[in-house]
């Protein structure tokens, strides 16, 4: 089945992520979690691909074979999942033996939940770990539960259940809904901030100082002694406004790790890479372009299932996360 590339709830030029790219070891272990877990659809599976414009624009080797899956929540049209096995290549993982204040990459993606409870225990049972026990908290307007769970490959996803005020426009959600947020733990915010709102021109949603935090438990795993002692301002950012899909940087100010930025790239392995739709792709390019950001790759055409014949191009973020930015070609 073909999927169109949906603009129809938004006057907006650039939406929120259309897939997240995932790149594994064992697609089908995925492709199990996300259908029997997550309650999500396989909508495309191909294997031993080899796409000569996307292996340049990945810069592999022409050796280097692709299977690749699809998946999404039935009945959403974005924030799907896509997973990548690469085959005749050397890797590792992009995020390796991380803590939240190590830098660098993508750190986790972000799916709701109406049972964290339930929903925490069977990730358990199913050989996933959390950074902490689930931990409810006000955030902003928000009351929600929420727990960070790493699974194979290094990769994190955050859980949340939300409290109040009553969620909208997640009328599909069954175990868990589509991906709606993703974070990014950062050496500068100032930086950051630049780089997404005065070059990419994202939108702000949300901004916390990250002042004034209590000792004790905490979501993202801070001994329990030491949170108080830690600051931890955070931004939101949002290509649209009106439209869900956001990138979530945060900076532990006290504490510093290693930065993982120069691993966040094909073939390796965790979260790769974000891909969002724009209308006009060459448009947008050259606007940033004269905002000063050079393009990580050029505007070129591919065809990338289950979409059809895209033009696409790509930019890194001063952490190394790559964002690509695709245009339907009708």
């Amino acid at each position: 089945m073909k999927h169109n590339l949906n603009f129809s709830t938004t006057d907006s030029d650039i939406k929120g992520f259309q897939e997240v790219i995932f790149s594994v070891t064992d697609i089908e272990r995925w492709i199990k979690f996300f259908e029997h877990n997550c309650g999500w659809k396989l909508i495309h599976k191909s294997s031993n691909s080899s796409i000569d414009t996307l292996k340049q624009m990945w810069s592999l080797e022409d050796s280097v074979q692709i299977d690749e899956a699809v998946l999404h929540n039935e009945g959403d049209h974005e924030g799907f999942i896509r997973l990548v096995k690469f085959k005749n290549v050397v890797q590792k993982q992009i995020r390796s033996a991380t803590y939240v204040w190590d830098t660098g990459g993508i750190f986790d993606v972000n799916m709701r939940t109406p049972t964290m409870d339930t929903w925490y225990r069977e990730l358990q049972d199913d050989g996933w770990n959390g950074f902490s026990e689930p931990k409810r908290y006000v955030f902003g307007p928000y009351d929600v539960s929420e727990v960070l769970m790493k699974g194979p490959d290094g990769i994190v996803i955050a859980f949340m259940q939300r409290f109040a005020p009553p969620l909208e426009d997640f009328d599909h959600m069954g175990k868990t809904s589509r991906i709606f947020n993703s974070s990014v733990v950062v050496k500068d915010m100032e930086q950051t901030y630049d780089f997404y709102i005065n070059k990419l021109g994202f939108e702000l949603f949300f901004q916390s100082p990250g002042l004034d935090r209590e000792t004790g438990h905490n979501v993202i795993g801070i001994p329990p002694n030491l949170n108080h002692e830690i600051t931890v301002p955070i931004d939101i950012v949002r290509p649209d406004i009106n439209n869900f899909g956001s990138i979530e940087y945060l900076k532990t100010q006290e504490l510093k790790g290693r930065d993982c930025a120069e691993f966040a790239i094909p073939p390796n392995l965790g979260i790769l890479m974000y891909r969002f739709p724009v209308r006009n792709v060459e448009k947008y390019a050259a606007m940033l372009q004269e905002r000063g950001l050079q393009l990580n790759t050029p505007v070129q055409k591919l065809n990338v299932a289950p979409y059809g014949d895209l033009k696409i191009f790509s930019v890194r973020s001063p952490d190394g996360v790559w964002l690509e930015f695709i245009e339907l070609i009708t």
